[in-house]
Order: C-alpha cells, then structure tokens, then sequence
C-alpha cells in the first residue's frame, strides 16, 4: 500500500483484513470490508459496531467557523471518531491546514510519533502518536481530498488493538466508492456503497 508510514504492527493484519474487494454485489461477502462505508461523507473505516453522528462546528487556522459531520463511538474515556470539514475554498489540498489540525490534536499529550508521509502519490498526510495520563493513548491521522478535511482520532488504553485496527483501517472514497489509494498496476478497489453505511460483522 501506498501510505507510506503505515505502522508495521498493522502490516501482517492488512493482508488478512484488507483483501482489495471487487465492483458490485460481490464485494458485500468480502471478509476484509471496512464495516462502514460511507460514500457521501468520502471514507470507509472499521467501527466494531454503528457509529454515532453530530454535526459540530470547526474552527480553521484563520479564525473560519466552518461546519462539519463526525463519526464516533464512544465508550467511557475511550473514543473512536472520524470528523469530516468541507472547505469551500482554498487549495485543493492545504497542508497548512493539515499541519494546524495536527498541531491542535499534538497539543493533547506527549508525542511520540509524528511523521509528514502521503496517503497516496499527490494526496499527503500526517499521522500521530500520542500518549496521555492514565496509560492511554491518542492515533491520529489528518488527511485532505477535494478541500474535504479528514481528522481520525482513536483514544484508548495503550496497545489497545481494536483502536490500532480502527486508526489504520481509515480508506478514502469518491462518491462512487473509488478508493484514492491505489497501487500502481493494481485493480481499482471500489467499496460497495450502501444505506445504511454500517455493516455488522
């Protein structure tokens, strides 16, 4: 796979779980399908059971309130989120604005690990690690595609392998269900969009 600073603990669960799945109805009985695949808010991502949504409100690097969807299941202090930001201007893809929405998420513990790397060739990204009070542990990730901003966010207990599984599963689609990270000479994945976007295991 193309993302480059994928973690190696999730290289042996990849090929297991991720299997590229194909066009149709058939892709429905692949066992490595994200279980949520949402192709209007533009990612696919492994939810151990349906998400909740909210809208909230984002604040840019400039001061801009902009309205956006998150994604999250919540358990005592542990959280699984995905948030999603439309910008309505701007750079296709602003890394400035990346680097500010990692900075806000740094800004939550000690970091560990921190990497600039790509999602796949033209589309960059940032990925976090990071350790807070009480043995617990921030994954995060930033990405951007089509001025759309992608802030993943899993909080647990340290090596925690459900949010491990959760951070690293995160696919970004087009609208059609097109993943943006392919592998040159490789199949085009296309992950079957649906309603409702969640699927029990």
């Amino acid at each position: 796979m193309s993302r480059l600073f994928r973690v190696a603990a999730m290289l042996a669960v990849s090929a297991l779980i991720f299997a590229p799945p194909t066009k149709g109805a058939e892709a429905e009985n692949e066992p490595g399908l994200p279980s949520y695949i949402n192709c209007q808010a533009g990612f696919a991502v492994i939810f151990p059971r349906a998400p909740q949504t909210r809208n909230f409100t984002y604040r840019t690097r400039t001061g801009t309130n902009l309205p956006g969807q998150q994604y999250y299941l919540e358990q005592g202090n542990d959280r699984m989120m995905v948030s999603v930001v439309q910008f309505n201007g701007g750079p296709i893809i602003d890394e400035q604005e990346m680097d500010f929405a990692a900075n806000t998420m740094a800004m939550r513990g000690e970091v560990r690990f921190r990497e600039a790397g790509i999602y796949d060739p033209g589309f960059p990204g940032r990925q976090l690690n990071i350790f807070m009070p009480n043995n617990r542990q921030l994954r995060g990730s930033v990405y951007m595609m089509e001025r759309r901003l992608f802030i993943i966010e899993a909080v647990a207990e340290v090596s925690d392998f459900p949010a491990l599984q959760f951070e690293q599963s995160i696919s970004l689609i087009t609208p059609e269900g097109a993943d943006y990270d392919q592998n040159p000479g490789d199949p085009l994945r296309v992950f079957p969009c649906r309603n409702p976007p969640f699927r029990a295991g």
